[in-house]
C-alpha cells in the first residue's frame, strides 16, 4: 500500500516496540509506521484508535512515545538510525 517514490539507499533500523524496522535516512517516522502496516499509534480517551491522519503536522493523531520519553508526531519526525 505505502512505497517510497524514489528510494534512498542509506538503510538504517528504528525499533518499533523493540523491533528492528528498516527505513532510509530522512524518511518520516508516519511513513514506515504506514509502510509496516501499523496504522494506530495510540487510543483516544475514548478507547477509540488514533494514527497517522493529515500527514503535515496539523491533526495530532500521531503522536507516539520515543525511547527518551519526548512525545513527538510521527509525520514530524525523521527517522534516524537506532531511533
Amino acid at each position: 500500500m505505502f512505497r517510497q517514490l524514489k528510494p534512498n539507499h542509506t538503510d538504517i533500523n528504528i525499533f518499533i516496540n523493540d523491533e528492528a524496522v528498516p527505513a532510509s535516512t530522512g524518511e518520516l517516522v508516519a511513513a514506515v509506521l504506514a509502510r509496516q502496516g501499523i496504522l494506530a499509534v495510540h487510543t483516544s480517551p475514548k478507547n477509540e484508535q488514533r494514527g497517522p491522519y493529515c500527514m503535515m503536522g496539523v491533526c495530532f493523531e500521531c503522536m507516539i512515545t520515543c525511547e527518551d520519553g519526548r512525545i513527538e508526531q510521527a509525520c514530524q519526525i525523521y527517522a534516524e538510525d537506532g531511533l
